[in-house]
């Protein structure tokens, strides 16, 4: 069993053996949250930004143990803040804790690569000034109108390497609504119109065709399960390089020691779309 899973297992331990209020089930998990957050963050925020979260959204307290405890704990791990700049996302979904990654926390964990330049998701009008081409001289071009800019037609994300080298992704509007399992906008009361959520789908899309750490390749497989799925162990936020072989092999693949690259990203299986967006979240 994995640090997650064994986190999680002692936290049901202490749930069976006295009732407790969500308050003080976060304050229990400190010394889980402490051992799988990376160095630089603290445990003290995380509970607080746990109990602010179940605060604002009660029916947290009605899921089970087990899977707010995963949730949480793959939230401490990647390194990403609950409800703090849109990072990521602990939604009740029935009895379970969904952990939903936001735009920016997918960014982040882009930023963290050594290679990372740019990235950035833009929904495309039809009186926009759009164009772009695949092939072996690819390019994209993109000029927003001014007022009126129309329908939407496209959304796309683009991404720049240090060395130079870039990618991109084009979805149409149904291509986009087939990867979110028919979604279309936001769920519930959420307002979004800046398309953020579709915006994130082409994200995620453009993601696997670049260089990967072991934390990002971790949460495009986290994002969207429930926290009862999410007992395993993930590998570290600050993944330190060994001092004699140059590449280590992990459940994703063969990775750099130095970079935290997967080098065989072929050999990486990305989750169906369908955990993507279970119960309308994105």
């Amino acid at each position: 069993m994995g640090q997650i899973g064994q986190a999680v297992a002692t936290q049901q331990d202490r749930a069976a053996k006295q009732p407790q209020t969500i308050a003080g089930f976060i304050q229990s998990m400190q010394g889980e949250i402490a051992r799988a957050l990376p160095k630089h963050m603290d445990a003290d925020r995380m509970a607080r930004l746990a109990l602010t979260v179940v605060r604002k959204t009660p029916k947290l307290a009605d899921c089970t143990p087990e899977s707010f405890a995963g949730a949480l704990l793959t939230a401490a791990a990647l390194g990403l803040e609950p409800g703090v700049n849109d990072e990521c996302y602990l939604v009740p979904y029935g009895k379970e804790c969904q952990f939903i990654i936001g735009y920016k926390g997918m960014t982040k964990l882009f930023y963290q690569h050594p290679m990372a330049s740019y990235i950035d998701a833009q929904a495309v009008f039809e009186n926009d000034d759009f164009d772009y081409a695949y092939g072996t001289d690819p390019y994209l071009r993109h000029k927003p109108s001014r007022g009126d800019r129309g329908d939407l037609v496209e959304y796309y994300a683009v991404a720049k390497l240090s060395n130079g080298a870039s990618a991109f992704v084009v979805l149409s509007p149904a291509e986009v609504k087939a990867l979110r399992g028919g979604a279309v906008g936001p769920s519930g009361k959420i307002k979004d119109p800046q398309r953020w959520m579709e915006r994130k789908t082409a994200l995620r899309q453009l993601v696997k065709l670049l260089p990967k750490s072991t934390t990002l390749a971790s949460a495009v497989e986290s994002d969207g399960k429930v926290g009862s799925a999410l007992n395993r162990e993930l590998p570290p936020a600050e993944p330190q390089a060994p001092q004699i072989a140059p590449t280590v092999e992990t459940e994703q693949g063969t990775v750099d020691a130095s970079t935290g690259e997967i080098l065989d990203p072929d050999d990486y299986a990305a989750p169906p779309d369908e955990f993507y967006d279970q119960g309308g979240a994105a």
